[in-house]
């Protein structure tokens, strides 16, 4: 009982809490305390959902996204308030119908009849002054002969055309003063009928048929309502008026003949009359109103949008704009689309929850995923609004393309490569998802966009390149002009707007491209993630580090390049990042430099400092190296995960050498009579002073890099190197840090553990190799080759014939 209640000494309290800090599975600094707290998730989550909220749907109007004509509509839009506008289009068709209404205008030509008279009345003298008192002599042919002859004759100067035998019977039945009595009634009767109007068919077919579709015409300067008619009604009317003359039949069909010459058209179209008629009857048209009341259903999902819809959807937007009921934001819209943001994270969540458990323990990657959404869908609002302006809206074509300059995968893009494709998948499906709401609940938008995004992370796949992420973007461009070629045919677009978009969205996605290279390196800064195009730029050999190691401790470096060969491999036969692993190798044990000579692979001369120091001095530079690396990591601001490693590559393993060396020296320092002293006692020796204080490996690469430094370290005392003293070493290794629970915070699988080995084993043996001995020549000359000394036969690493372990 007094030795339960003896109370501990100093130093045995000291150790106590080494052991509880090494063993405590609590966060270790403040960061991985933030990483881990649930309290901080369950807020990124609130407050993520409110963000979407504000920036998708707060302030977007409840008439939908803007739509073109012959598209079919997405939603449901009813009116919520009252509002009244002029309808152009209806004005527009109101007008055509009284332009058509106002029939053309004409007027009489009366140039025909004036050119006609003129004809007769010249008629009528050469008849007098050729050949009236010059047939009576004549016999009958003769006659026939000689009024042929002044026919022919006179038509040449007057194109009258009068037959011969019309003009036998004028001269035959009636004198000189009867035919100038005739052929005055007869002008004076054309006269009539040409001042009525005579029209042409083609002027009926452009009236429809109807000639009271003629408006009044102008005779003589003024105007007088008529009755117009065709040709051939007013040759019937010239023959009825001709034959009330008082001469016989014969004679009254010959001046209907003569005179139905004179019987032309003679409407002529009135331009200037027609368009000042029409003018008039426009100036009448007052501009149309249309009043919708609330509740009017304005669009119907699944129907094709119309011109008037379209317009009846811009004079809703407008008016909700001068309405405090939308500025405010509350709307039976915006309540839908919260109410559905929260079940979209809600099911996100969920996901995560359920296949991505180390996302799920990261709040860093919850963080970053959640602002690289919020500034995707920023991206999306912006060039939304930017559609509303009436700069595009007056041009349908603009309209249409500017939809097109979303870049919809660059939180895609980054995420991809900043945390995974796990990632970078979900993060598409929200995007998708909350642009198609945005956009009326559009399968068209979702499809797209969730396919544009996928290709992103496909091609972001290993990229080490920053070249190479154009490209990625430039193939979501490709993948977005593709489908809006597809829905754009189906809609009937024309070849401008259709070329005019595809030609936009790979634009856009080289833009997409080059935006995210931008954001990577901000991103990588403030939540310390490192992508593989920096892990590639910190392999290179003349980094300031490296260089440094090369010349101040070269066996320290060629052991790092060692490390870098075992894991690169390891890492890649079980699936984890082979470029991390070589990377952050090349620098575990910068920390070195600080004091190399303390490390057997840098020790020249067989001197070694260590026989110098006491165990405890000893372990403690040994030790030392850990923090010393992550001091000089971070003042070349190397990424975190650097630091990590750095920190995690001995664990809070034992430092067996100089622990057994203490060990030793405490049994050696026990009393002859078999009692020992105190304060020397074996059992006293502090194992925490010999421990590294870790922490333990936390991830996969960390561990496999872990081991590896111990396998390769080992390696170096093998008195003779075959495949079954490898296997052995390797497992004694990995057993013995199994044993120690070095392994129990890494996410390591026992076939991930079983595949490592195989690969440390099967690197081992091809660096540890030997090499065919070359025979050496007698000095005489000879060909005859000298033979080997025994010294010359022991294996190249057993030369040295050192049993002293590997430290480091």
């Amino acid at each position: 009982m007094a030795l339960f209640l003896r109370k501990k000494t100093k130093k045995e309290q000291t150790v106590e809490a080494r052991r509880k800090r090494r063993d405590d599975p609590r966060p270790a600094n403040v960061r991985e305390a933030i990483d881990s707290s649930q309290l901080l998730a369950a807020g990124l989550f609130l407050v993520l959902t409110l963000a979407v909220v504000l920036i998708c749907f707060v302030g977007r109007s409840p008439a939908g996204p803007r739509q073109l004509p012959g598209q079919t509509a997405r939603i449901r839009v009813i009116a919520e308030l009252p509002f009244s506008y002029e309808s152009k289009l209806q004005t527009a068709r109101l007008m055509e119908q009284r332009e058509r209404q106002v029939g053309p205008s004409y007027s009489i030509n009366n140039t025909t009849y004036e050119q006609f008279a003129a004809q007769i009345d010249a008629l009528d003298l050469a008849l007098e002054e050729q050949i009236d008192g010059t047939l009576e002599a004549l016999n009958e042919e003769e006659r026939k002969v000689a009024i042929a002859d002044f026919n022919r004759n006179f038509t040449l100067d007057h194109p009258l055309h009068i037959n011969n035998e019309d003009l036998i019977l004028l001269l035959q039945r009636s004198s000189p003063e009867q035919r100038e009595r005739y052929l005055s009634e007869g002008k004076i009767i054309l006269r009539d009928i040409l001042r009525e109007g005579i029209y042409q068919p083609n002027q009926v077919e452009s009236a429809n048929g109807d000639t009271e579709a003629f408006s009044s015409y102008e005779i003589f300067g003024r105007v007088r309502d008529s009755r117009l008619r065709s040709e051939e009604e007013a040759i019937r009317l010239l023959g009825i008026n001709l034959a009330g003359l008082d001469v016989d039949i014969a004679l009254s069909r010959a001046l209907r003949r003569i005179f139905s010459k004179g019987l032309k058209p003679n409407l002529e179209y009135d331009e200037a009359r027609t368009q000042a008629r029409i003018k008039a009857a426009l100036d009448k048209v007052k501009p149309v109103m249309v009043q919708v009341q609330p509740g009017d259903v304005i669009t119907e999902p699944g129907t094709t949008i119309t011109p008037q819809q379209i317009e009846m959807l811009n004079a809703y937007r407008k008016a909700l704009q001068q309405s405090d009921k939308v500025i405010l934001g509350f709307n039976a819209t915006l309540a839908q689309h919260t109410i559905l943001t929260l079940l979209l994270m809600i099911g996100a969540l969920i996901y995560i929850q359920v296949a991505m458990p180390n996302f799920r323990k990261s709040n860093r990657r919850i963080l970053l995923t959640a602002l690289v959404l919020i500034i995707n869908l920023l991206f999306i609002r912006i060039v939304s609004e930017i559609s509303e302006l009436s700069f595009f809206t007056r041009a349908p074509t603009l309209q249409a393309t500017v939809g097109i300059l979303s870049p919809v995968a660059v939180g895609a893009i980054v995420i991809a490569m900043l945390i995974g494709a796990h990632g970078a998948v979900l993060l598409s499906l929200l995007v998708a998802t909350l642009y198609a709401m945005m956009e009326g609940n559009s399968m068209e938008v979702f499809l797209v966009s969730l396919l544009a995004s996928l290709v992103g992370v496909y091609f972001c796949r290993d990229i080490r390149l920053r070249a190479k992420v154009v490209r990625a973007g430039a193939m979501t461009g490709v993948t977005v002009a593709i489908g809006a070629l597809l829905f754009g045919l189906l809609h009937g677009f024309s070849f401008q707007t259709l070329a005019q978009q595809a030609l936009t969205a790979v634009v856009v996605g080289f833009l997409t491209g080059m935006l995210a290279i931008g954001m990577l390196p901000l991103l990588e800064h403030i939540f310390k993630f490192t992508t593989d195009i920096t892990l590639l730029e910190l392999t290179d050999f003349n980094h300031p580090l490296l260089r440094k190691l090369q010349i101040e401790a070269p066996g320290t470096y060629h052991h790092s390049l060692m490390v870098a060969n075992l894991s690169e491999r390891a890492a890649a036969e079980i699936g984890a990042n082979p470029l991390l692993c070589r990377a952050t190798c090349l620098f575990h044990d910068i920390g070195k430099m600080s004091k190399p000579e303390y490390f057997v692979e840098n020790q020249q001369e067989g001197r070694n400092p260590h026989d110098e120091r006491n165990p405890t001095m000893s372990a403690l530079i040994i030790k030392n190296h850990v923090k010393e690396g992550v001091d000089m990591a971070q003042k070349a601001k190397l990424p975190s995960v650097f630091i990590d490693i750095i920190q995690q590559h001995h664990g809070t393993t034992l430092i067996k050498y100089f622990f057994n060396k203490a060990f030793n020296q405490q049994q050696q320092a026990t009393l002859p009579l078999g009692t020992s002293n105190t304060a020397s006692s074996p059992g006293k020796v502090d194992e925490s002073t010999f421990r590294y204080d870790g922490p333990r490996p936390r991830s996969r690469e960390s561990a496999i890099i872990f081991i590896a430094d111990s396998v390769e370290a080992a390696s170096r005392s093998l008195k003779k190197v075959s495949p079954q003293s490898v296997e052995d070493l390797v497992d004694g290794i990995i057993a013995d840090r199994i044993e120690d629970g070095q392994l129990d915070e890494c996410p390591l699988t026992v076939s991930d553990i079983r595949k490592m080995r195989d690969s440390f084993v099967f690197t081992l043996l091809n660096m540890l190799h030997s090499r065919v001995e070359y025979p050496k020549m007698k000095k005489d000359g000879s060909n005859a080759p000298m033979p080997a000394s025994s010294s010359q036969t022991q294996p190249p690493h057993a030369a040295s014939g050192t049993t002293k372990p590997a430290v480091g």
